[in-house]
């Protein structure tokens, strides 16, 4: 039985991610700021569904490392981690946006995915030498691949991350450890103001990721893109 961690579950891709997972049949440690949302979250998990849930924000380092040891105590080692946890608060100008605001979405976007890869890598290290193999997935965003006005900091916090793990995807080859990034396009959750329905589905998302995770151990997927028919951004 596979163990997957999960960050960003409370809502979203996450939890569709989660949800999903726990159908297949994988076991879940799952992480998320808001402990009413990680809740329904965890309510909504397949019966009998082996699982850990800590409510933390990941900007949280001694937190983060309570919890990356106490699942990996309870579950046993990680075979994928899943780093879903994002944030888009400060849209405008580059010339408008505060120092301050690009440092929070750096933390969230940036820096905490690099430290849970950090803390889980001796776990799945571990797991690939018994597996065979072992998977990070770091859900990133299309505008990795194009640049648009008005969210200068979204993306250079996400662009930062997608070039760290092109690196360490390279870093990690003879350690069997696989990285798939995923570049999803509009997604109609709440991290949007308006809903668009015209737009992806978090539980679309979410299935495309797993189905990118049945792979042998000679199988490498590196990328994903998914947008939805309407969007031009490409």
């Amino acid at each position: 039985m596979k163990h997957i961690l999960i960050t960003g579950a409370s809502s979203g891709i996450g939890r569709e991610i989660a949800i999903q997972a726990s159908k297949l049949g994988y076991k879940l440690s799952l992480t998320g700021r808001n402990p009413d949302k990680l809740q329904r979250t965890q309510d909504s998990l397949a019966i009998n569904t082996e699982n850990f849930s800590r409510s933390l924000c990941v900007t949280d380092q001694a937190a983060l490392v309570d919890f990356t040891n106490s699942a990996k105590e309870q579950l046993g080692d990680f075979d994928i981690v899943i780093n879903c946890a994002g944030i888009n608060t400060a849209r405008g100008k580059g010339e408008e946006i505060s120092i301050a605001e690009l440092e929070w979405m750096m933390k969230i976007n940036f820096y905490s995915p690099v430290q849970i890869m950090q803390l889980c890598l001796p776990s799945l290290k571990h797991a690939a030498k018994q597996n065979g193999c072992a998977t990070i997935v770091n859900v990133l965003s299309t505008v990795c691949l194009f640049s648009n006005p008005g969210i200068a900091a979204y993306t250079a916090s996400k662009a930062a991350l997608d070039h760290y793990v092109k690196v360490m995807r390279k870093e990690l080859k003879a350690d069997n450890i696989k990285m798939l990034s995923v570049y999803p396009g509009g997604v109609d959750t709440e991290f949007r103001a308006a809903e668009r329905p015209e737009y992806l589905t978090a539980a679309a998302v979410a299935k495309a990721i797993l189905h990118s995770l049945d792979t042998d151990a000679n199988t490498h997927i590196h990328d994903l893109v998914l947008r939805p028919q309407v969007e031009e951004n490409f």
